[in-house]
């Protein structure tokens, strides 16, 4: 009987006790704790890699049971069948549940407001510390010590009150000073998912109240800290200038571009090889290709790795297919909907009309080269530096870079859309930025009410509103012309607006021409709305006339004529848009 596909698993120990299928990672263990010397070490990877599952088989090898340190039959039910166990004997006599570890995710660090963020990451803290309630009575702790944990551990809400923040800044480098104290080993820190409580501050605009606790959560813990063994944290990105790893000398990151260890590159994520071998177990080997179009794609320093949630999706999706008769096999978009990062919807607003032939090129399947930021700063963002888009979006899974690139410049390399899935994605989160933001449609609502009334003018002002930031949305259409791009852009605000209107066309073939749009509001189903886009780069020219001259078009081409002619339109009007980069001119005319 074939192992359960358990998509997203996170927990090991539960993988492994619930029979699942699991690419036998466990060397990365010895990787990382006894084959480099870091005292701390940061892998950066995108969502849905398997940081948390990497995390969590640390903590269930090198965990002690503190109600019998130096049983370790619990890891060997669960190791015994893993490559680490079979072969690495020696270091698991030394490292295997030999260690006290604090495991803490900050994924769920995070709210609207940062009272919400800091109850969430209270919360945290108070379960960090019942996870070593034996503390409260130990007798290698002084008095004043278990005061300390006692005050955290047995009230929830007062760890969680804002007015007691100061005792989150040190909870954590305390936990670990009563850790050692009490087993006279120093503890082992992992810490997923470092950076979410900054990146979510920034993006709901509380980045300097959350900085005030994380950053002396973290480094107190983890600079110079006597108490601390091994420390291991991932994330999204390095948070350069957060002041969390400042002065802290005894640092490796492991970013997706480091390209001196291939066994750390490939410790998160599936390689070719371990893919392959999941394909095989479920049958499914013969569609590698379909497989390696949507799904691969990526490097992480020289190594060729696929996306873990992808994969397992594709055979859970498609394994009891193939003993059905004329099931098709297909490979779907699994990643669409489980990135939580909303970096493309934060910059779209404002990438500059320089750059968006750039993001036409990637969409297009090209290639750009460009400057990565590797030591990007969170408090940065908001600033909107192109380049910060661009490494955004290699860090979070959008884009990968070509290991083979080489250039003079320092930190420039040459990226590209991964694979397939991804290129859908992209378009998709583009797409969605239209309709979901409020202002957006707030706008384009007063947009199509002016439409409605004949208000070339107000249907002007509008657009300019929109355009002074949202010029960030292109037709797909490779190689389009620019007229694309702002075809592309009044679809997608008519899409938004898709409640006030009845009937929307787009290149509607009448004779042998094609109108650009044409609209039936539902406010006035006798309406009909024809709009001729054109668009110029010079900003010197004058747009007014180019305007008027598409007006013009839309009577000597007859474009009209239909609505003109049928009985039950009463009322035809046309307009004439003419785009220059952020800005347009509208001229209207009424048909009839």
């Amino acid at each position: 009987m074939l192992k359960r596909i358990n998509v997203g698993a996170e927990v090991f120990n539960e993988l492994v006790e619930s029979n699942s299928f699991y690419i036998d990672k466990t060397i990365f263990i010895k990787n990382i704790f006894e084959d480099n010397t870091s005292k701390v070490i940061l892998i950066t990877r995108p969502r849905r890699f398997g940081k948390t599952l990497t995390m969590s088989t640390f903590h269930d090898f090198l965990a002690l049971d503190p109600e019998n340190p130096g049983d370790t039959s619990r890891q060997e039910i669960l190791f015994k069948e893993t490559e680490i166990f079979t072969n690495e004997k020696d270091f698991c006599s030394r490292y295997m549940g030999k260690f006290p570890v604090v495991f803490i995710t900050l994924k769920e660090a995070f709210g609207n407001d940062f009272e919400g963020a800091y109850d969430q990451l209270g919360c945290i803290v108070f379960r960090m510390y019942n996870a070593f309630s034996y503390l409260a009575e130990s007798p290698k702790l002084n008095p004043a010590e278990k005061s300390i944990f006692r005050r955290i551990a047995d009230d929830d809400e007062y760890i969680r009150n804002v007015a007691n923040k100061n005792k989150i800044k040190d909870s954590l480098s305390n936990l670990l000073m009563f850790l050692n104290k009490h087993h006279g080993i120093k503890p082992i820190l992992l810490i997923d998912e470092y950076d979410v409580p900054i990146a979510k501050a920034v993006r709901n605009n509380y980045y300097e109240e959350m900085i005030d606790i994380i950053s002396p959560f973290l480094s107190s813990a983890l600079k110079t800290n006597p108490h601390l063994g091994r420390a291991v944290l991932t994330g999204c990105l390095r948070a350069a200038k957060e002041s969390i790893f400042t002065g802290l000398n005894n640092l490796l990151v492991c970013s997706l571009l480091d390209t001196g260890n291939n066994a750390i590159s490939a410790g998160i994520g599936f390689t070719k090889e371990e893919t392959e071998t999941a394909l095989a177990y479920y049958g499914l080997e013969a569609y590698q290709e379909e497989v390696s179009r949507n799904y691969d794609g990526y490097h992480f320093g020289t190594k060729h790795m696929y996306c873990p949630w992808d994969i397992m999706s594709f055979c859970y999706g498609n394994a009891q297919k193939l003993a059905e008769e004329n099931a098709e096999i297909t490979a779907d978009n699994y990643w669409t909907n489980t990135n939580g990062n909303d970096v493309i919807e934060e910059f779209m607003g404002y990438i500059d009309p320089n750059d968006v032939d750039t993001m036409q090129s990637l969409l297009d399947g090209n290639a750009i080269i460009t400057e990565v930021r590797p030591a990007l700063c969170y408090g940065d963002l908001p600033k909107h530096d192109i380049r910060d888009f661009w490494t955004l979006l290699l860090n979070t899974g959008y884009l990968t870079f070509d290991p083979q690139y080489r250039s003079k410049t320092k930190n420039e390399y040459r990226l590209y859309i991964p694979n397939e899935e991804i290129r859908d994605c992209f378009k998709t989160k583009i797409m969605e930025f239209f309709e979901t933001n409020p202002t957006i449609l707030s706008q384009a609502n007063l947009m199509i009410k002016a439409l409605t009334e004949g208000d070339a003018e107000a249907v002007e002002d509008n657009l300019n509103k929109l355009l002074s930031r949202y010029v960030s949305i292109r037709d797909f259409a490779a190689n389009a012309p620019k007229e694309n791009y702002y075809h592309g852009f009044m679809n997608g605000l008519l899409v938004t607006g898709a409640s006030l209107i009845e009937e929307q066309k787009s290149n509607f073939e009448s004779d042998n021409w094609y109108i650009d749009l044409i609209i039936k509001p539902k406010i006035n189903k006798r309406l009909a709305i024809i709009l001729e886009l054109k668009q110029t780069p010079d900003e010197n020219k004058d747009k007014f006339l180019i305007a008027q001259d598409a007006v013009e078009q839309i009577g000597s081409r007859k474009y009209a004529r239909e609505y003109i002619e049928r009985a039950d339109i009463r009322e035809v009007l046309s307009y004439g848009i003419c785009f220059c980069k952020k800005e347009c001119t509208v001229v209207g005319k009424r048909l009839k």
